[in-house]
């Protein structure tokens, strides 16, 4: 009988952790239990084939998207913090379908993360994207 209470108390143990690590760390420590130990943070991926920027924070996530018809260079995380990031990223274009920094700032109206501001600048063949996140939940 006591190794089946024992067995019973780790799964109920178990699933605590995890309750906790997914809805109330994210609610009262604004962080993710997991990332709080991570080191190197934040960092920022490209994801989808190039066509979205990810960057990882101790306490958030951020994502933009790129322009339609485009892919991105490696991104560079400049500065950032436990729910900061700033950074820069250059934006390719195949072909001869070009995107305007200010039709890509306006195509990016509803589509960025509360929190995010992004520039855009002309470069030959694309983009000079800046990008900050402050996510202040």
């Amino acid at each position: 009988m006591k190794p089946v209470a024992i067995v019973v108390c780790s799964v109920l143990m178990g699933a605590a952790v995890w309750f906790a690590d997914d809805f109330i760390a994210p609610l009262f420590l604004n962080s993710r239990i997991e990332r709080l130990g991570k080191k190197n943070l934040p960092k920022a991926y490209s994801e989808k084939g190039g066509t979205v920027i990810y960057c990882r924070m101790k306490a958030d996530d951020f994502r933009l998207p790129m322009p339609p018809g485009s892919h991105v260079l490696t991104p560079i995380v400049i500065t950032g913090g436990f729910d900061t990031v700033d950074g820069t990223a250059e934006a390719r274009f195949e072909g001869s379908h070009q995107v305007s920094p200010s039709e890509y700032e306006s195509w990016l109206s509803g589509r960025l993360q509360v929190g995010a501001y992004v520039t855009a600048e002309p470069v030959p063949g694309g983009l000079s994207i800046k990008f900050h996140y402050f996510g202040d939940r």
